[in-house]
């Protein structure tokens, strides 16, 4: 056992692909050797092939996370933007409103001044008589007519 250990042990050491001295070895060992190494060299690779596809996922998983943050960020910047360039529009325009409606206030005041200065309302303002013709259903005209 000794022996089996330490030429594992030994095999494992040497670089694979190198011209090494003839041993003493008998055939079944040496090709015992020779599959222990090409099982060797097969799984390195396969444990090197794994370590590049993991980094190579992490890799794409950050890529698209940067990309989605990338992207809620100015989704949120173009509607803080968009707020903005709305509340401007409404301030102007209640300014507007505002500046009309005491236009409009002073106007009516100016004119209730002229009319109590000139004397103009003597009387007082009759009710004003609708122009609209109503509309009576042929039962109320029956109605009418019979009393």
């Amino acid at each position: 056992m000794n022996a089996r250990s330490h030429g594992s042990q030994r095999a494992s050491r040497r670089p694979i692909g190198r011209e090494q001295a003839p041993r003493t070895i008998g055939a079944v060992a040496r090709t015992v050797q020779e599959a222990i190494d090409t099982g060797e060299a097969i799984s390195v690779g396969a444990v090197s092939l794994v370590k590049t596809t993991a980094l190579a996922a992490f890799s794409g998983a950050r890529e698209v996370g940067a990309e989605a943050g990338s992207a809620a960020v100015a989704a949120v910047r173009g509607s803080i933007a968009a707020a903005r360039e709305i509340g401007g529009a409404l301030g102007r325009m209640s300014g507007r409103v505002l500046h009309g409606t005491f236009g409009a206030a002073q106007g009516i005041g100016n004119d209730l001044m002229n009319l109590v200065n000139t004397g103009g309302a003597r009387r007082p303002l009759a009710k004003a008589t609708s122009q609209r013709r109503r509309r009576t259903s042929e039962r109320e005209r029956t109605t009418r007519r019979s009393a």
